[in-house]
C-alpha cells in the first residue's frame, strides 16, 4: 500500500476524533475550535491524498471558523468565504456531480455559520447536513476512513441533537 494512502488515512482518523468531540460541545465556540482542529488535519490529509478539491474546502472552512470564533461579523467576509468555497469547488471539482456534494455541504453550513452562530442546535443540524454530503461523497471515491468518520460524526450528532430540548438554543 502506497505510504501516502497511509498517512493521509492516519490523518483522517485524527481529525474524526476532533469533529465528533466537536459536536458533545454545548457553546458553538466550542464546536467550532474543535472543527478548526479537524479541518486542519482534514486538510494535511486531503493534499497528501491529492484531493485538492476537498483542501480547498477545508481551508474556506477554517477561515469560516476562526472569523465565527473570533466574532468578526462583516457581510464582505461572509460574502467572500461563501463565494470563495463555491468558486473553487467548483474549480477543483473532478468528480462531476458527486463532487458538488462538498461544495453544497460546505456551502450551507458557512451561510448557517454566519447566520446562526449563537444558536448551538440550528449550528449541529447544518453541521449534519454537511456530514451526510462528505459522507455520500466518501462512499462514492472509496475513502473508507472518510465515509466512517463522517458516519460516526453524523450518529453523535444525531444523538446529542435527540438528547437536547428542541428549544434549548443558546
Amino acid at each position: 500500500m502506497d505510504s501516502n494512502i497511509i498517512i493521509g488515512n492516519v490523518c483522517t482518523l485524527a481529525a474524526m476524533g476532533a469533529n465528533a468531540a466537536s459536536s458533545t460541545r454545548k457553546t458553538a465556540k466550542g464546536m467550532l475550535l474543535l472543527q478548526n482542529l479537524a479541518q486542519a488535519i482534514y486538510f494535511a490529509s486531503a493534499i497528501v491524498l491529492k484531493g485538492y478539491s476537498a483542501a480547498v474546502q477545508n481551508a474556506v472552512s477554517i477561515l469560516r471558523n476562526f472569523a465565527a470564533v473570533r466574532n468578526i461579523k462583516s457581510k464582505a467576509l461572509e460574502w467572500s468565504l461563501t463565494i470563495a468555497g463555491l468558486a473553487l469547488g467548483v474549480i477543483f471539482n473532478n468528480r462531476g456531480l458527486i463532487g458538488l456534494l462538498p461544495v453544497i455541504g460546505n456551502l450551507q453550513y458557512t451561510i448557517a455559520i454566519f447566520r446562526f452562530q449563537d444558536r448551538e442546535r440550528l449550528l449541529k443540524l447544518s453541521f449534519l447536513i454537511s456530514g451526510i454530503s462528505f459522507l455520500i461523497f466518501n462512499i462514492a471515491i472509496f475513502n473508507i476512513v472518510g465515509a466512517l468518520s463522517d458516519f460516526i460524526v453524523a450518529v453523535t450528532t444525531v444523538v446529542v441533537l435527540l438528547k437536547s430540548k428542541p428549544n434549548q438554543d443558546q
